[in-house]
């Protein structure tokens, strides 16, 4: 009997939409940040560079696998998961945030526990999820309402059931702008967070000083909400920043920041009309609804080199949302450009399984890395039905060519959030529907998209991903944020 999925895949080769294999994937890891604890995970995206990929030792086909999920404190969701460096007897430290404060679960072996939680003063709508352990044992989080960063640690070092305490309060002066929820970590130590009115700060974690601040952007038209996603940095301090009218890369040297190109790009798509600048809960709302014409585009994600390499992401774009990606050091000398675009634009492609419309949803999640191989899944919102919008999709970017090639596209999993990609199993990791009402957690071929790991779990909505990637922890655990809880996938011995 010819299934649906062998029709599809048929027509889809006919179509050019999907290879019998595609080239080699590539890992290039970035330079580990030493600022950060020494993890598998410390940052949301897994790194600076916003990769959510890497030689990862994950679950895959043949292991027998253990399904464990814990409720988080307070009913609340907590989108990411984060983790610290093990410690000495090897368990490990995952780190959630909910909207009302910081939680600390133990991976050790075949227990999942939550040690710690600690109550953290937030708004009702600030969505405070941003965590992150840095190499000192410090744990940094914010409180929008409070215009403060929160700075938890151990009661004592290296002690795995010792819980969270709250070592000390940065207050953020308000002259010096109000925070969003979006900060990352420099490679020399800094804090650097976004602040309402499009502007960025570095904030010292031991000092507590806010260093500097800064306009992202010098250009009159480089307005436009800068909050709905975070921002990748490398290692040389240049951070790239999207909005809805293009990217800015800005370089941090310690001191302060400097403009070194801006990118002008319509990221909400042809006729879509200016949003209105008082009301940024509402853009907000109809962003986590996938609504036509809204986002900032994804997360960037940085691929290559700072000298050839690009940075990437999804535009907001109807009938289909785009795969973009410019430059991130100056255009080579023989490049002329795409027509009508901005000359840093180096390459767009239409993604067929990726789109607002019908019951799709405006991308949102940020593309996956895996050298110049990028993952990208279709989201459908924090509250999926059982017949969401399916699509996973693989897109090359070919150096010679200088253009982006779609590998593969399986248009018959759900995955809800961004995908985890890993050299080491040949996986491209995501959870979501599988049929009907059913959930899943899903393992799909790097090389062909045909699905290799496929595990049921419950129809609950308790296990519905809640669109974060999925975390990997050292032990090879997958942690994945579900509906007010954490589940866990660990291996468990034949």
């Amino acid at each position: 009997m010819i299934t649906i999925d062998a029709l599809f895949r048929g027509l889809a080769l006919s179509l050019g939409l999907v290879t019998a294999a595609g080239p080699p994937v590539q890992d290039m890891e970035p330079p580990r940040n030493p600022a950060l604890a020494d993890s598998t995970w410390p940052l949301f995206h897994r790194n600076g560079y916003a990769q959510a990929a890497g030689a990862l030792d994950a679950i895959a086909p043949g292991d027998a696998i253990r399904i464990q999920r814990l409720d988080n404190p307070e009913g609340g969701t907590s989108p990411w998961t984060v983790l610290d460096e093990p410690y000495s007897n090897g368990s490990q430290m995952a780190l959630g945030s909910v909207q009302t404060g910081v939680v600390k679960w133990l991976l050790d072996g075949d227990r999942f526990e939550q040690v710690s939680y600690v109550p953290i003063p937030r708004g009702r709508f600030d969505f405070d999820w941003y965590v992150a352990p840095l190499a000192n044992g410090d744990i940094i989080t914010t409180s929008i309402s409070r215009n403060s960063l929160y700075v938890l640690r151990d009661a004592r070092p290296d002690c795995p059931r010792c819980p969270l305490v709250i070592d000390r309060v940065i207050e953020v002066p308000r002259e010096a702008g109000r925070l969003t929820i979006h900060f990352s970590i420099s490679y020399d130590g800094h804090i650097l967070i976004l602040m309402e009115d499009n502007r960025i700060a570095a904030i010292s974690p031991a000092s507590g000083r806010v260093v500097a601040t800064a306009p992202i952007g010098t250009r009159r038209d480089a307005g436009g909400y800068g909050y709905h996603n975070a921002f990748a940095l490398d290692e040389t301090g240049r951070i790239y920043i999207s909005n809805q009218q293009g990217v800015t890369a800005l370089d941090w040297d310690g001191v302060r920041f400097s403009t070194a190109w801006e990118a002008a790009y319509d990221f909400r798509g042809p006729g879509c009309r200016e949003p209105r600048r008082q009301s940024r809960l509402r853009e907000r709302l109809r962003t986590i609804r996938g609504m036509i014409c809204t986002g900032t585009g994804t997360t960037p994600t940085l691929i290559g080199t700072r000298e050839d390499g690009l940075v990437v992401m999804t535009d907001g774009h109807a009938p289909n949302n785009n795969l973009v990606g410019f430059w991130r050091d100056d255009p080579p000398d023989d490049w002329r450009g795409l027509a009508d675009q901005d000359r840093r634009l180096a390459g767009r492609i239409a993604l067929p399984l990726s789109t607002p419309e019908g019951e799709g949803f405006t991308a949102e999640n940020s593309p996956a890395a895996l050298g110049n191989s990028i993952f990208i899944a279709q989201w459908a919102g924090f509250n999926p039905d059982c017949s969401p919008p399916k699509g996973v999709q693989r897109v090359d970017w070919n150096p010679t060519a200088r253009a982006f090639e779609l590998v593969w596209a399986n248009a018959s999993v759900h995955f809800n959030g961004i995908p985890t990609a890993s050299s080491a199993t040949k996986l491209v990791y995501g959870s979501g529907r599988a049929n009907g009402c059913q959930l899943a957690y899903r393992g799909l071929d790097i090389d062909t998209g045909d699905l290799r790991l496929d595990i049921p779990l419950e129809t609950s909505d308790a296990f519905t991903d809640q669109g974060n990637q999925q975390t990997v922890a050292s032990d090879g655990s997958v942690i994945v944020g579900v509906r007010r809880g954490q589940m866990r996938l660990s291996r468990t011995p034949r």
